[in-house]
C-alpha cells in the first residue's frame, strides 16, 4: 500500500512538472536562445539529454529548434564502427528534431572513443570554441565531472568546459550547463526519482510518455549500441524522464581559492584542489 501511494504521488508530481506550463517552465533556462550540447560519442544525446533535447525541439518552451546545435566529439569508434555510428546518430537526431545541418561530428585522433582515456582539455575545449564562435552559442550544455555513468571520455568535456568559463574564452555572456549526475540508486529510479531530482535543482526538462517513446524510437536507430543492457537502462533510467542542471560558474562566482593560471597544469592543479574541498 505504502508502495503504491509513493508510486502514485511520483505519477501526479511528473504530470504536473511536465503538463501544467506554470511548473513545466519554471526552471528551463529562460534566455537560451542559441543552444549548443557537447556529448563524447553518438548515443548520449539520446540516453542523457533526451527530455532536454525534445522541450528545446518540440515546442515545450518558446525555443526554436532550428537554434539547437549538437557536438559530438568522436565518431564512437572504439570498435571500429566509426562510419556506422555516424549514420545512426544522424538518424536518431532527425526522430529527436535536430537539423542534420547543425550536428557536428569530429573525427580527432587525439580524441578516441575509449572509456579508459581521459581527453586533453586542450583539444576538447578547442573543438568546442569552434563550434561556439561559428553558430554564436549563448547556452552550452555538457556532462559534470563525473559523467553521468563514469566515462573519462564524458568527464574530460567537463574539464574543458570549466577552464574555458575560468579563462573566459567563451563568446561574451554564453553560460554554461552540467548535466547532474547522481547515484545508481537514483539513477535506476525513473519515475520515483522525479520529484527529489525537480525539487532539488535549479535547472530542470523533463519528458512525457510521448517523448519517452520517441526516445526508446531515436535509441532503436542506434542499432549497433542498442543492446541488451542499454535497453534496460532505457527502461529504468531516471534520464530519460528528467535532466538536471547545474550552472558552471566564472571566476569569483565559483568562489575558487586559487588565482586562474593561464597554462594548463596550472589548472589541474586548481581543479584538483577544488574536488578535494567539494569531497
Amino acid at each position: 500500500m505504502i508502495l503504491v501511494s509513493i508510486l502514485g504521488f511520483c505519477v501526479i508530481f511528473h504530470f504536473l512538472a511536465h503538463y501544467f506550463k506554470p511548473y513545466s517552465r519554471l526552471k528551463m533556462i529562460k534566455d537560451a536562445k542559441r543552444v549548443l550540447i557537447v556529448t563524447s560519442h553518438p548515443d548520449d544525446e539520446t540516453m542523457f539529454f533526451g527530455p532536454t533535447i525534445l522541450s528545446l525541439c518540440r515546442g515545450k518552451s518558446n525555443f526554436e529548434s532550428k537554434n539547437l546545435f549538437l557536438l559530438c566529439m568522436s565518431t564512437g569508434d572504439h570498435k571500429n564502427m566509426g562510419a556506422k555510428r555516424k549514420l545512426e546518430l544522424y538518424n536518431a537526431c532527425k526522430i529527436l528534431g535536430i537539423p542534420e545541418e547543425n550536428i557536428t561530428i569530429l573525427s580527432y585522433t587525439r580524441l578516441r572513443d575509449d572509456p579508459g582515456i581521459r581527453w586533453r582539455e586542450e583539444v576538447v575545449s578547442e573543438g568546442v570554441l569552434q563550434a561556439a564562435y561559428a553558430y554564436e552559442i549563448d547556452t552550452i550544455l555538457t556532462f559534470d565531472r563525473h559523467g553521468i555513468s563514469g566515462h573519462k571520455n564524458h568527464s574530460s568535456i567537463y574539464s574543458a568546459m570549466a577552464y574555458l568559463v575560468m579563462e573566459n574564452r567563451l563568446p561574451s555572456a554564453t553560460k554554461v550547463f552540467a548535466l547532474r549526475s547522481v547515484n545508481v540508486l537514483r539513477k535506476y529510479s525513473s519515475l520515483l526519482d522525479v520529484p527529489m531530482s525537480f525539487i532539488l535543482a535549479s535547472v530542470v526538462y523533463t519528458a512525457s510518455v510521448k517523448d519517452w517513446c520517441i526516445l526508446h524510437k531515436a535509441m532503436a536507430a542506434h542499432g549497433s549500441q542498442n543492446v541488451w543492457f542499454r535497453k534496460l537502462y532505457m527502461l529504468f533510467s531516471r534520464y530519460i524522464l528528467i535532466n538536471t542542471f547545474d550552472q558552471i560558474k566564472t571566476g569569483s562566482q565559483a568562489s575558487v581559492t586559487t588565482t586562474t593560471h593561464g597554462n594548463q597544469m596550472n589548472f589541474r592543479r586548481q581543479t584538483s584542489i577544488e574536488k578535494r574541498k567539494t569531497n
